[in-house]
């Protein structure tokens, strides 16, 4: 992932990996340096990665998309029914957006709304049945894989972040210190197996073999570029 920051918060959840569920979470400042230490002062908001279990919605506007919760009885305690969560009211982003005491719900990129000041509080990327490798969640019709989302945040999102806090042409300021303020989240993994290594395998590589190329293809992706 791709950024103009010499810090980068990051929040890694729920990735299945070695076909058991393995839970990793961690909250931590990285600096140009590598180093890393707890923090959850000063969060503007969140950048959402990943598949349904951190998707609010995002699905819901993607064309051939069978991936969705627009439909009962997903939503039956949310407020207005459903709303593209895959559960049956606030989610995990929902939740986690409470306790840091984020004003608003953090809105979906695919939801041609969201633009302008909408996004300053962060924008969710997430899309329901993808994964970590781009042909995971095909078998769902059109779902957005971690890499197009991470596209989506570098190309769209963060260059009218920049207009938005501020950061217009000739500003002299870093837009590093104002990203590092936010808090990027990422929840993906298990749909690499569900619908990748256990559906389809043309290749018939061995669990191990492909748990390692996983597990690399990540690093890759979540490998900040400081400046």
């Amino acid at each position: 992932m791709a950024g103009n920051s010499s810090c980068l918060r990051l929040f890694i959840l729920g990735v299945s990996l070695l076909s058991c569920s393995f839970q990793c979470f961690c909250l931590c400042n990285v600096n140009r340096k590598g180093e890393t230490r707890s923090t959850t002062a000063g969060i503007k908001g969140m950048f959402v990665f990943g598949s349904s279990l951190v998707d609010n919605g995002n699905n819901n506007f993607l064309q051939n998309s069978l991936a969705r919760a627009d439909y009962w009885p997903y939503g039956v305690d949310f407020p207005l029914g459903p709303s593209g969560r895959f559960t049956n009211g606030k989610n995990v982003i929902d939740l986690l957006g409470e306790q840091l005491k984020i004003p608003s719900l953090i809105p979906v990129f695919a939801d041609p709304q969201t633009k302008g000041s909408k996004i300053v509080h962060g924008v969710n990327f997430a899309s329901g049945a993808s994964g970590i490798l781009d042909d995971t969640g095909s078998l769902a019709g059109h779902v957005m894989s971690l890499n197009e989302q991470i596209r989506n945040f570098e190309e769209v999102t963060l260059p009218e972040l920049k207009t938005q806090l501020g950061f217009g042409m000739g500003c002299s300021k870093s837009l590093g210190s104002s990203v590092g303020n936010y808090l990027f989240v990422v929840g993906t993994g298990g749909n690499d197996y569900s619908f990748n290594y256990f559906l389809a395998n043309p290749n018939n590589v061995s669990l191990q073999v492909f748990t390692a190329n996983l597990t690399s293809s990540l690093s890759t992706q979540l490998k900040v570029r400081a400046s």
